[in-house]
């Protein structure tokens, strides 16, 4: 490796390398505001409300997106598992302290004169401090690949850990299980693995680098929010089978970020996640086996057309957690119900699409009578299918109630489908 000193021209200003990596709009969206969700259960899973701002950029141009779309956050590693690794890799101060200017590694290539290993850069990526690169650019919580194992376990002093990682680089079904019962991040593989000894430039090379996490807006642009965007992120923590801790690389990232922090983000268009052009439409919105937080775009946006007397179609929701329909989704402490009833009309019937195991199945489709007479006044219903499970759940609510009869007086030119979104 090359090393600079820290203060060393050319290095690039991270978003920019981002943007240019990701070929998106990277912007550095700062944390306003953030708080546990009222509708995280004290024994169960975390819910956090961030809000995040584009203010203070100055941007000459608006920032814009729709109800429905997509914001790309970039992650970084924690601390402590960076510090962590850095110790592990015998990497101290006096390497994490300098920018190196470029990383080269061996490449070895076939010759008439038989293979030939040289030194070449790797360009993947930008000038920084190895700190940086496992903090901001290295997904280090991916589980390592059977080729990283291969290649590092020519490092390995110990016999018994030699043939074991011969062993996982070699065969699918024991790499598979590994991988399955352990969730391995690249920290605890070298732990797992105590006599490998290897070089920076020879793992740094061979872990993924970091992608952004996409998450469904849970606002929309306003004259009370012209310049931020909220996310309504779910805190993942789990237990590996061995008893291990594990954290949601992005959603602990998010939780961990203070007021006033830089996140890295971008906007994608998700144009068949949208309202209708014509407002007027009626539309039902599904969200199986899931809460209806993606849809919180939508019901803020009608509640803004509402305010402006704009004419609005019927819109129905049929979702929730089945485990927990009382949830609550804002700050005010109201139900996913009563908010929806109360913004942007939208109204919430009784039943709840139900689930078997993880998956919607026909079976297991629950709507009362009452609620599906009703909606078939409708002249459109709109569709969305992100997946083959929202598209089998919207195959189910259609076949369901055709099942019993209720064909909703539509023109032969009009197709019938379903909003929805699994999130």
């Amino acid at each position: 490796m090359e090393l600079v000193s820290a203060d060393a021209s050319g290095r690039p200003h991270f978003t920019a390398y981002l943007s240019k990596y990701l070929q998106e709009n990277v912007l550095p969206l700062k944390v306003t505001l953030k708080g546990v969700h009222p509708g995280s259960r004290d024994a169960g899973p975390c819910t956090i409300v961030i809000r995040l701002s584009w203010q203070h950029l100055g941007l000459n141009s608006p920032v814009s997106f729709e109800p429905g779309d997509l914001l790309g956050v970039m992650p970084e590693n924690s601390h402590d598992m960076v510090s962590k690794l850095l110790k592990r890799l015998h990497l101290d101060s006096n390497f994490t302290s300098f920018v190196v200017q470029r990383l080269m590694i061996q490449k070895k290539t076939l010759t008439m004169a038989g293979p030939r290993e040289e030194w070449v850069p790797y360009e993947n990526l930008p000038p920084a401090t190895i700190y940086e690169w496992f903090k901001k650019f290295l997904d280090i919580t991916t589980p390592p690949t059977q080729l990283l194992l291969s290649e590092v376990s020519t490092y390995a002093t110990n016999q018994t850990e030699k043939e074991n990682l011969n062993l996982l680089s070699q065969d699918v079904g024991v790499y598979e299980q590994w991988k399955h019962s352990n969730r391995p991040t690249i920290l605890s593989f070298l732990e797992a693995f105590p006599s490998l000894s290897i070089p920076p430039e020879a793992i740094i090379s061979k872990i993924p680098l970091m992608k952004p996490r996409y998450y469904s807006v849970s606002s929309c642009l306003s004259m009370s929010l012209p310049t931020s965007v909220d996310l309504i992120v779910g805190v993942v923590k789990f237990t590996t089978e061995d008893g291990s801790s594990r954290n949601g690389l992005c959603s602990m990232y998010l939780n961990e970020a203070a007021v006033g922090t830089i996140v890295n983000a971008f906007f994608r268009r998700e144009p068949g996640f949208h309202l209708p052009n014509d407002q007027s439409d009626p539309i039902i919105l599904v969200a199986p086996d899931t809460a209806i937080y993606p849809f919180r775009s939508f019901w803020m946006h009608r509640k803004e057309l509402m305010k402006v007397k704009q004419r609005l179609g019927t819109a129905t929701l049929f979702g929730g957690n089945p485990t927990n329909r009382e949830a609550t989704i804002d700050t005010e402490g109201q139900t996913e119900r009563q908010l929806s009833l109360k913004i942007g009309g939208i109204e919430v019937p009784i039943e709840y699409l139900s689930k078997a195991d993880k998956y919607v199945t026909p079976d297991r489709v629950i709507v009362d009578d009452k609620t599906t007479k009703k909606i078939f006044h409708y002249k459109q219903v709109r569709a969305f299918k992100s997946s083959k499970l929202v598209f089998d759940a919207s195959t189910t609510f259609i076949a369901y109630l055709c099942s019993i009869n209720l064909q909703p007086p539509l023109p032969p030119n009009k197709n019938r489908s379903i909003v929805c979104k699994h999130c």
